[in-house]
């Protein structure tokens, strides 16, 4: 008797990921996400004159902070909730967890990335383009993508939509606010004085503080290498683009596995 050939690693990425994107083609919330980003690549049209080459970068960088990373987390979020009726049968299938959840975590990374891309739209139309601009929408890319990914992980643990909602709610503010709120309090102590690789470091693992910075070393040059403020930090000055990068991957890749570690749960459960 013949044995049952199961499919490969990648036919089953495949199919997830065409689901994926089948599925948020009926979601309504993807469509509020990409009107959003829309809007918010708008914004640099207010500046008046010349200077729009210079002020996009403030604008999209803003619009990040404080609405296109929490519009991708919830994303995310919505998008491990939406697997809920069917969960059992998924996971239940031969090939396992992992080859599911790659195509799925892809897709959803590609989308959000993707939609990103239509911040730069309206200020290359109106001749800003820049490589400035590039390097903020490439951010803003990546910065979305790995918040989303966050947002899938969060759902694949916590199965209530409204616990999941004031979780995300949650990381996106400590994100944001917490780290930052944190450092502030703490940068005048004689610890942090004696220790500032220590400090800086807290701050250049965030990957919303660290986009942040990033856009000020490279757009504005506003570093502030010429201030005894440890080695860590010069390195940072020269290599702003480079680490940012580096944080966002190992941020989606660490997502991706306690979204794996917790849909395993789920499976066992």
């Amino acid at each position: 008797m013949n044995a049952v050939r199961l499919p490969s690693f990648f036919a089953v990425a495949g199919a997830a990921a065409g689901r994926e994107w089948l599925s948020h083609r009926l979601n309504r919330f993807f469509y509020a996400h990409v009107a959003l980003v829309s809007a918010a690549g708008l914004l640099p049209l207010l500046t008046p004159g010349e200077a729009l080459v210079s002020g996009a970068a403030w604008w999209l960088l803003h619009a990040v902070l404080y609405a296109l990373s929490l519009s991708s987390l919830l994303l995310g979020l919505s998008s491990a909730h939406a697997e809920a009726e069917e969960f059992a049968w998924l996971l239940g299938q031969p090939v396992g967890v992992a080859p599911w959840l790659a195509g799925k975590a892809a897709a959803l990374a590609a989308m959000v990335a993707g939609a990103s891309l239509l911040l730069a739209a309206p200020v290359v139309v109106a001749g800003g383009a820049s490589s400035a601009l590039a390097l903020t929408v490439a951010g803003a890319a990546g910065v979305s993508a790995t918040c989303a990914l966050a947002g899938l992980a969060l759902g694949f643990w916590i199965r209530d939509s409204v616990r999941g909602l004031m979780a995300a709610l949650g990381l996106w503010f400590l994100l944001l606010f917490g780290v930052d709120l944190l450092l502030l309090a703490t940068a005048g102590s004689p610890f942090a004085q004696q220790r500032p690789d220590l400090w800086v470091g807290s701050l250049m693992a965030s990957p919303l503080d660290a986009y942040r910075v990033t856009v000020l070393f490279t757009v504005e040059r506003a570093a502030f290498s010429g201030i005894n403020a440890g080695a860590l930090t010069t390195w940072w000055v020269g290599h702003a683009p480079a680490w940012l990068a580096a944080l966002l991957g190992t941020w989606g890749a660490g997502s991706v596995a306690m979204a794996w570690l917790g849909a395993s749960r789920r499976m066992e459960g």
